[in-house]
């Protein structure tokens, strides 16, 4: 283990004496590992005969601050902590795993129930998350001062429109927190100092920072004395015990761990380690909803896109229909008025149309061209027509244009009006 990267260990730590360790700033995932390693250090390296948590902190994470928490109150060295500046949400939590709490006289004690980020005002109900956190540091409170249930409630919960209850030290031995000789009592100026600056002032972060220059501040000869005239063991409830006999009887305790789906013969860190895989579980979930959110709308949207296609493919498909029919009306009034002028100019007969619209339909330029190359029958006047020499005549004659034409068609069409190549 690097020790030169150690932050909290204050001064040489030796075997057999008092060890002091301090967890300053706010509760995260670094600061609360960073501590915890240290302790770890201290109890199974070292060997104190005693290991003092000095403690300057506004809380934050439960999740993170339950490991520090755990750490401290599972040590098999005898465990004081003090309240340096503030212990303020998690802060407080920590300050209870101690077997003994103390707090200087000038120091600032906040509890309150806890809250999960992004939790807006206007929810009515926390989370199960947030409930269960609720209920374990309720329990904590309640084993560590041997307070009631409703009296830790009722300090969780602060008076309306404010968040919990902040307490000095007097007020803190008011409410049974911690008996009067816990309170580590400093100068009277030093405490009208702190008093007149934090007057009016309830951020715990701008607290915490007040209260870490105050005590770096402090000479060091008045830390260790008032140390000195503290025994390491002050009559207080046993959180050693207390908190051995919740884990295995509390039924609130029990509630917590059986919600989470854990069987009997737990610890502390087993409970903090199935939270910790459910938060990340509930992220994971999450993100996965917010993919298939997002997968969801790329699919409507391709859904949309194949349905205006559809709709466009119909309308071109009908406008192609009326086009072509059209087109094929046109075509057949178009042979229907060519095939009629050529019966009409005598080129061939109305008992042959039917084969010329056939004709017409399958080429109509074909058909087109060999109609024009037929000549006229010309036209007689009724007179000469009536005239029975001339009828002979000209039914001679019309039988030896009828054959030419024939002939001629022939040629062109074949017996069948098969097409065939004009010579």
């Amino acid at each position: 283990m690097k020790t030169e990267k150690f932050q909290n260990i204050l001064g040489e730590a030796k075997c057999g004496e008092v060890a002091t360790i301090r967890f300053f700033g706010k509760v995260t995932e670094e600061s609360t590992s960073q501590f915890n390693a240290e302790f770890d250090f201290l109890e199974n390296c070292v060997r104190p005969s005693l290991v003092r948590v000095l403690i300057n902190s506004e809380g934050g994470s439960v999740l993170f601050g339950m490991t520090t928490y755990s750490t401290i109150s599972n040590s098999k060295i005898p465990t004081e902590c003090v309240i340096e500046g503030i212990a303020a949400s998690m802060g407080s939590i920590i300050w209870a795993a101690g077997d003994v709490s103390l707090m200087r006289d000038y120091a600032i004690l906040m509890i309150h129930n806890p809250f999960q980020p992004g939790e807006g005002e206007d929810e009515k109900e926390p989370s199960d998350l947030v409930k269960a956190f609720t209920k374990q540091i309720e329990t904590i409170y309640r084993k560590r001062f041997g307070l009631k249930a409703e009296h830790i409630r009722s300090i969780m919960t602060g008076e309306a429109d404010r968040d919990g209850t902040f307490f000095d030290a007097a007020s803190a031995v008011k409410a049974g927190i911690i008996p009067a000789e816990n309170v580590l009592h400093t100068s009277k100026q030093i405490c009208d100092t702190v008093k007149n600056q934090l007057s009016g002032l309830e951020d715990t972060s701008r607290i915490q920072d007040l209260m870490q220059g105050i005590s770096a501040a402090l000479p060091p000869e008045i830390g260790i004395k008032l140390f000195e005239t503290q025994t390491p063991n002050l009559p207080q409830t046993d959180n050693t015990q207390s908190m051995s006999t919740e884990k295995n009887n509390s039924p609130e305790y029990a509630a917590v761990a059986a919600t989470l789906g854990m069987k009997e013969n737990y610890e502390v860190k087993d409970v903090m380690a199935r939270i910790n895989s459910l938060v990340a579980v509930e992220a994971k979930l999450k993100e996965t909803e917010k993919s298939l959110a997002d997968a969801q709308t790329v699919i409507a949207g391709k859904d949309a896109t194949i349905t205006n296609l559809q709709k466009d493919l119909s309308t071109a498909t009908a406008s192609l229909t009326t086009y072509q029919q059209k087109e094929a009306n046109g075509k057949k009034t178009k042979n229907e008025t060519m095939i009629e002028a050529a019966i009409v100019a005598g080129k061939i007969s109305r008992e042959t149309k039917a084969d010329w619209l056939a004709m017409a339909d399958s080429n109509p330029e074909l058909v087109e061209n060999t109609l024009n190359g037929i000549p006229e029958r010309e036209q007689i006047s009724k007179e000469i027509a009536a005239d029975p020499a001339n009828i002979q005549a000209a039914a001679a004659a019309a039988t030896t244009v009828e054959e030419k034409m024939a002939e001629k068609v022939t040629q062109v069409v074949g017996e069948n009006f098969e097409f065939k190549k004009m010579k």
